[in-house]
C-alpha cells in the first residue's frame, strides 16, 4: 500500500510487516534521503514503530547522518570496548569465533532505558548473518498497554517505575561478554504509562533487564504485575519476527517497543551488525 507524509510530497511503498508492528519500505536509499523523504519516514516510524529498509549500501558516514536527522547520535554510557574505527558512533555487535562482541541480547529490552533521556531509537545496519539465523523480534508496547482493562490503565497511569543497569552489567560481567562494567550509574525513576510526544499514543515503558520494581514497593511486590505486563507484550499476536538479509537496515522505536535477539546460530557462524541511536527526551 501506499502511505504518503502529510510534510512530503515523495509517497513510501510501505508494506506492513506483522498485524501488530513493523513495516517494510522498498526502493528507498535512505543514504541519501532528503527532506520530504525523512518527514514521510518520521511518519511512517510513529504509526509502525519499526521500519524496514532492504538493500542499503551505506558508509559509516551516511549511517550517522541519517540517524542525526531523528536525534543528536550518542554513544552507548558502558559499552565502548567495540566501537568501530574513526566512527565512535557506531557500536558493533558482533558474534564471530564463538564470541560474542557487546554480550548476548536474548532478553526482552528496550534500550538504555536506565538514563535519565532514553533513546528515542536505534538503526542497525546488518553486514554479515547466516540467513535463517539470529532473528530479532519486536513487540509493541502501545498494543500491550491497548490491550489491558481500562481500570487496569487507570492504575499503571499513576505509577512510576525504577530503572537501573546492575542486572544488565551482573549478566555481562559474570559471563565475560566484555570488557568489565565497573560503573553502576544510579537508578532513575520513569513513568509506566508513556506517552508519545509525536502522536499523543500511549504505552507501556517498563522492560525486564532494566525494570527493578514499581516506585515505592519491593522487587518481591513488583514482579507479580510486571511480570503479567511482559507476558502480555510478548504475545504472538503482537510480535514481528525480522529475518536478516545482508544490507538491511532496521529503524525502531525505543519508546514503544522491546526486541529480542534469537541466539540460535552455531559457534562457526558470523553475525555482525553496525548500530547507531538517536537520543531522546525524558520520558512523560
Amino acid at each position: 500500500m501506499k502511505a504518503q507524509s502529510h510534510q512530503a510530497s515523495e509517497s513510501l511503498s510501505i508494506r506492513p510487516g506483522s498485524g501488530a508492528l513493523g513495516a517494510v519500505i522498498e526502493s528507498v536509499d535512505i543514504g541519501k534521503a532528503d527532506s520530504n523523504l525523512i518527514n514521510a519516514i518520521r511518519d511512517a516510524f510513529d504509526e509502525y514503530s519499526v521500519l524496514v529498509f532492504p538493500d542499503q549500501h551505506l558508509t559509516p558516514t551516511e549511517q550517522i547522518a541519517f540517524t542525526a536527522h531523528f536525534g543528536s547520535v550518542e554513544q552507548h554510557p558502558l559499552y565502548r570496548s567495540a566501537i568501530l574505527d574513526g566512527h565512535p558512533e557506531i557500536l558493533v555487535l558482533e558474534h564471530k569465533n564463538q564470541q560474542w562482541v557487546n554480550g548476548r541480547n536474548d532478553v526482552w529490552h528496550s534500550d538504555i532505558t536506565f538514563s535519565e533521556r532514553p533513546p528515542l531509537g536505534s538503526v542497525l545496519y546488518c553486514q554479515e548473518i547466516t540467513e535463517g539465523f539470529g532473528d530479532t523480534l519486536f513487540c509493541s508496547m502501545r498494543r500491550a498497554y491497548e490491550s489491558l482493562s481500562p481500570g487496569l490503565q487507570r492504575t499503571l497511569g499513576q505509577l512510576t517505575a525504577e530503572h537501573s543497569s546492575s542486572r544488565m552489567v551482573e549478566r555481562n560481567n559474570s559471563q565475560r561478554y566484555n570488557v568489565p562494567i565497573d560503573n553502576v550509574p544510579p537508578p532513575v525513576s520513569h513513568p509506566v504509562v508513556r506517552t508519545n510526544q509525536s502522536n499523543g499514543k500511549k504505552n507501556l515503558f517498563v522492560n525486564p533487564i532494566y525494570t527493578i520494581r514499581f516506585s515505592g514497593m519491593t522487587e518481591e511486590e513488583s514482579n507479580p504485575l510486571l511480570n503479567y505486563l511482559y507476558e502480555q507484550a510478548i504475545r504472538p499476536d503482537n510480535v514481528y519476527r525480522h529475518r536478516w538479509k545482508v544490507g538491511d537496515v532496521v529503524m525502531f522505536d525505543n519508546r514503544c517497543a522491546m526486541h529480542y535477539v534469537v541466539v540460535d546460530y552455531g559457534p562457526e557462524m558470523h553475525r555482525r551488525m553496525h548500530r547507531t541511536t538517536a537520543a531522546g527526551e525524558k520520558p512523560v
